[in-house]
């Protein structure tokens, strides 16, 4: 079976094509690697399957590469975040795979779970060999195994259906008042309430940090949508407040199983006036504590 001509393996290499250097030879060649891949699947896992790997700490990887199996066949080594595996053939071993990127874990051949099959991205060496791109990237058929590392320390939560986020703070007294709290990933800096706010308004959930000064957090992921006015208006959603460039209104749409949360805009300006408004004021349909201007009336 041919997969592939030049045309259809053109998408995949156009800065490559640019260069006139896709020739029948690497379409020759890509076809047959693809044959060779699809046709040495089997029902248990194999080099070059994907592994959709979730460590302890509820990292998750939907990509990751099996690399090899150890000489016990009982282990094999997987790449968490693999480069694009180059794909070769060894005369003593068959069809071989190499990759770099990381980290690179091993994990017990017997626990994975098959899921499915998919699509997998490979690159070879062109007829031109090390000029240019360095390879012909191609497309072939793989399948998928589940993995989830024992003894999770958060679990339930994992960032396949999470964003994981890591929150330091100065100082946080029994009573809860007044702490300052430091998020680095964004350098964000919140008080105690527009803490709580900002948590309610996410649905984060909140478990021991590495340290006395950390909490690690498991929230809705967002997505942002900036629209006109007048089709913000006729939006029947809840409304909040967000800190962009000041603070303005948005509307907002929950997807509890999804876990996401839709946010629309009308301006990226903040309009509203901090002495009555202040950010995440508002957490799914509640109403907003401050006072202020109705939304109607801001143009």
């Amino acid at each position: 079976m041919q997969k592939y001509t030049i045309e259809r393996l053109k998408p995949l290499n156009a800065s490559l094509d640019a260069h006139n250097r896709l020739e029948q030879s690497d379409v020759d060649i890509v076809n047959r690697y693809v044959n060779l891949i699809e046709s040495t699947r089997r029902e248990i896992p194999c080099p070059c399957d994907i592994i959709e790997y979730t460590d302890e700490y509820g990292i998750y990887s939907q990509n990751a590469h099996i690399q090899s199996l150890d000489d016990e066949m009982e282990r094999f080594s997987v790449s968490c975040i693999p480069h694009v595996p180059f794909v070769f053939n060894d005369d003593e071993h068959g069809v071989r795979f190499n990759t770099g990127g990381g980290p690179w874990v091993s994990v017990d051949a017997a626990v994975l779970k098959h899921i499915g099959k998919r699509e997998k991205l490979f690159k070879l060496f062109g007829h031109d060999r090390v000029t240019g791109d360095r390879g012909v990237y191609f497309k072939a058929s793989v399948n998928v195994w589940e993995y989830t590392a024992p003894n999770q320390h958060h679990p339930g939560y994992s960032t396949k259906d999470w964003v994981k986020r890591y929150i330091s703070f100065v100082e946080k007294p029994a009573d809860g008042s007044a702490s300052h709290y430091y998020d680095f990933i964004n350098s964000a800096v919140f008080y105690n309430k527009e803490y709580q706010q900002w948590k309610a308004t996410y649905m984060a959930v909140e478990f021991p940090g590495g340290s006395p000064t950390q909490t690690i957090l498991f929230h809705y992921r967002e997505t942002c949508r900036l629209i006109s006015r007048k089709e913000w208006d006729e939006l029947d959603l809840p409304l909040d407040t967000r800190l962009v460039n000041g603070i303005i209104h948005v509307k907002v749409a929950y997807d509890d199983e999804a876990h996401m949360i839709t946010e629309y805009r009308f301006t990226n300006t903040g309009y509203l006036d901090p002495k009555w408004f202040g950010p995440y004021e508002k957490a799914k349909g509640t109403a907003l504590s401050s006072p202020g201007p109705e939304v109607k009336g801001i143009r």
